[in-house]
């Protein structure tokens, strides 16, 4: 189906909206449901929610919304950042509405059990396992972006489900591979198990993964409803990386 895209910035009161595609986006995650199983459980909704409002307020951050031209629904949204840009170089765009108001202090105060204890960090396996991806992660983000590198890299892409395969995707990484491709920078991904095909369609190529295994980190089995030999199986993140591609005309 041939769809009527725009690419626009995003403002406070798209967060939830957003946030809720995002949490739709990752249902069926294996590695997102996982990760539920923590003690601090994981929310990839509320989550979301913090992301996008701090991509608002950073310079170098850009988060953008997929539209329907036709309806004005929001089909889905993705993030840019710009590494070793000056500010006027990235094309940001501040939003028009005021942040959404906070929650409130003292229910949260009434409901918080404190942090946990150095015991219950150690004995938390998700915990653990989180650590072991965000520190290659950063090994990652060492290695392509040393010091400086000019550069772009994706900090989200979601489509909502029932807008998959329709071009929207592929609309958004359009949206920053001309951006990059007039900068003349390479664009990077950190990628989900599902998104890598999206990315490798819009030219980014596999340069390294980090393949988990599930059932050596879960602290319990897979959903009751899946029968007794089931098994969470191996998760492949995948670090992509897409070269600026020379204009036709351009010498």
């Amino acid at each position: 189906m041939s769809r009527s895209i725009s690419i626009q910035p995003i403002n406070y009161a798209d967060i939830p909206a957003l946030a809720k595609i995002s949490a739709e986006c990752f249902l069926t995650d294996r590695h997102t449901q996982m990760k539920a199983l923590g003690k601090n459980p994981y929310n990839h909704e509320e989550g979301t929610k913090e992301g996008l409002a701090n991509y608002l307020v950073a310079e170098k951050a850009v988060p953008l919304k997929a539209i329907d031209n036709t309806t004005g629904e929001i089909l889905g949204w993705c993030g840019f950042a710009f590494r070793g840009f000056e500010k006027d170089e990235i094309p940001k765009t501040a939003p028009i509405d005021e942040p959404l108001p906070g929650p409130d202090v003292e229910i949260i105060a009434a409901n918080d059990e404190g942090p946990p204890t150095t015991e219950d960090d150690e004995d938390d396996i998700i915990k653990r396992e989180m650590e072991m991806t965000d520190a290659d992660m950063k090994h990652w983000m060492e290695k392509l972006m040393p010091p400086g590198t000019k550069c772009m890299y994706l900090i989200g892409l979601n489509v909502a489900p029932r807008y998959q395969h329709q071009g929207v995707g592929q609309a958004m990484l359009k949206w920053g591979a001309d951006v990059a491709d007039k900068a003349g920078v390479f664009t990077w991904v950190h990628s989900s198990e599902s998104a890598w095909k999206t990315y490798e369609k819009a030219g980014f190529e596999v340069i390294g993964c980090l393949d988990i295994d599930l059932d050596a980190w879960a602290p319990a089995p897979p959903p009751a409803g899946e029968g007794s030999g089931a098994v969470w199986g191996h998760y492949v993140l995948r670090y992509m990386k897409r070269l600026p591609q020379a204009k036709q005309g351009d010498s």
